[in-house]
């Protein structure tokens, strides 16, 4: 207010009269206005940084270098998300229908090879650990031990079981190639028309043996084998004669060949 004060006292125009000291104290009012908002709008613009109209840098990428004041560094590899052990997936084995937590543990089969010469036997598995078995076999027979039309006929009984011992190459239940070894124990009975007495015998020994098995469908089993087996000699009928046919292979002494097959359900 003080300059416009002096202005309105002093300023003269060139011709030495005396200018409208109204319009000319607006003028410089005006001017003093706009030159102070016009350094307040640039101290405000100096105290904030421009974001308009910076371009957006792309972020770095892994293995790329990013150069610091500090130096440069080397971006690493991100590190993949890993999921909780028990929210991942388990493997394939654990997850199959037949994996080693559903294995098949007990087999009970039928061997028809044995009703051709009238042995009939059952057969059971126990599996207590993955690819080990223990076998139980009992049988029962019955049949002629000698038949001759001069001296007559003797009918011949017997039972017995077979304990052993099994190694199965799959671990799923008694499947795939197995082999194993058994101890034979059995009791047999000699009948004659013409003794009074009848004979009997024992007889005990061993055997081993190889093959294979499948399991199909929901657990219908199938088996065949083949081995060695050692039983002592006591087959002998009541008139002292040695057995024949069937009455032979089935208590008969000595190394003899023997196969295997079998039908049977796991579960």
């Amino acid at each position: 207010m003080r300059l416009c004060q002096f202005v309105s006292f002093v300023v003269v125009d060139g011709g030495g009269r005396v200018a409208d000291m109204n319009v000319l104290r607006r003028s410089v009012v005006l001017s003093v206005f706009v030159t102070l908002m016009a350094s307040f709008g640039a101290s405000r613009a100096g105290a904030q940084p421009m974001t308009q109209g910076t371009p957006s840098q792309p972020p770095p990428h892994a293995g790329e270098v990013l150069t610091t004041q500090s130096g440069s560094v080397e971006l690493a590899e991100p590190t993949p998300f890993a999921a909780p052990q028990s929210l991942a997936a388990p493997s394939g084995q654990a997850q199959t229908r037949d994996g080693p937590d559903n294995r098949k543990r007990v087999l009970i089969a039928l061997n028809p090879l044995g009703v051709i010469i009238s042995r009939y036997s059952l057969q059971v598995e126990v599996l207590p650990l993955a690819h080990h078995a223990v076998t139980l076999n009992p049988f029962l027979t019955s049949g002629a031990a000698f038949d001759d039309s001069f001296l007559g006929s003797e009918a011949f009984t017997g039972y017995g079981a077979e304990l052993g011992y099994r190694y199965y190459s799959n671990a799923r239940g008694p499947k795939g190639f197995f082999a194993g070894s058994s101890l034979l124990l059995s009791s047999y009975t000699l009948r004659s028309a013409s003794s009074v007495s009848p004979g009997s015998f024992a007889s005990f020994g061993g055997a081993l043996d190889v093959g294979g098995q499948t399991v199909i469908g929901p657990g219908f089993t199938l088996g065949a084998g083949f081995g060695l087996q050692y039983t002592t000699d006591g087959g002998r009928t009541t008139s002292g004669k040695p057995l024949t046919g069937a009455a032979a292979l089935i208590a008969g002494g000595g190394v003899r060949p023997r196969f295997l097959f079998s039908a049977g359900f796991a579960f």
